[in-house]
């Protein structure tokens, strides 16, 4: 667990990646996930990417019309396919009864600096997103976006919704899942068939991630929470998954 929460109700964050929200299924595995939080007396920050090739597409007509887009005008367009993830989750989740508060990356208020294509979280209004909860048990909000000094949107970089997820978690002083779709992280590529993974991390250091999951977890937001000391889970949806933290490294078989 990562700072305490000062005596509110316990808050989660899980982030919910583009593999993830694949058609309606997808989406409506992730309420499931959120229910089962908030049945055990947690509330949820759902952190979302775009849909899958969402953002290819938006990239490549992008630059299908000029050569090198202005990076603000590019981003606030790659922006609208984690802003559509953040309506749909929100539509199925209000349609399962939950109260939820969608926030905008404007209303989100994640500032960064460097470039502006590939930048890093420097600052949240915490207190927002605190003061949201007090009338909601769920906040969707988009991963990956923010925005720079001059107000202008801003991108973390390629999986950069991991590092939203994980900058939020210690803003918030909340528990972190980034919910992936595999069940946490192996010593190979569980999804190859010709060198299947049997093994599969209980726990595993952030050095061992940053070595053998730089697919599996953005490195920018594995370096972040290793600055940082934030422990955090990789898990598909209703998996424990990997706890990620300062080790021991434990690994378990998996049968093929």
């Amino acid at each position: 667990m990562n700072a305490p929460n000062n005596g509110r109700a316990a808050l989660v964050v899980l982030k919910f990646g583009s593999s993830v929200l694949e058609g309606a299924a997808g989406f409506r595995r992730a309420v499931e996930q959120i229910h089962a939080e908030l049945a055990s007396g947690s509330k949820v920050c759902a952190v979302v990417s775009a849909t899958p090739g969402t953002t290819n597409d938006l990239w490549r007509s992008a630059h299908e019309l000029a050569l090198d887009p202005q990076p603000g005008l590019l981003g606030a367009l790659m922006a609208t396919g984690e802003h559509a993830s953040v309506g749909l989750l929100s539509i199925a989740l209000v349609a399962r009864g939950a109260v939820v508060t969608p926030l905008t990356a404007a209303e989100l208020d994640l500032r960064t600096a460097g470039p502006s294509l590939d930048a890093h979280p420097v600052a949240l209004d915490s207190g927002a997103l605190r003061a949201a909860f007090e009338t909601a048990d769920v906040i969707v909000v988009p991963g990956f976006v923010g925005r720079d000094a001059t107000g202008s949107t801003s991108l973390l970089g390629r999986g950069g919704s991991d590092l939203t997820a994980l900058f939020i978690s210690r803003e918030l002083g909340a528990d972190c899942c980034l919910v992936k779709d595999v069940d946490g992280l192996y010593d190979g590529d569980p999804n190859c068939p010709r060198n299947p993974a049997q093994r599969r991390y209980v726990r595993a250091c952030w050095d061992e991630l940053a070595r053998v999951g730089d697919v599996v977890v953005q490195p920018k937001a594995v370096r972040f929470a290793r600055q940082h000391a934030i422990r955090f889970r990789i898990a598909a949806v209703g998996r424990r998954g990997t706890e990620i933290g300062p080790g021991p490294n434990v690994l378990e078989r998996v049968a093929s």
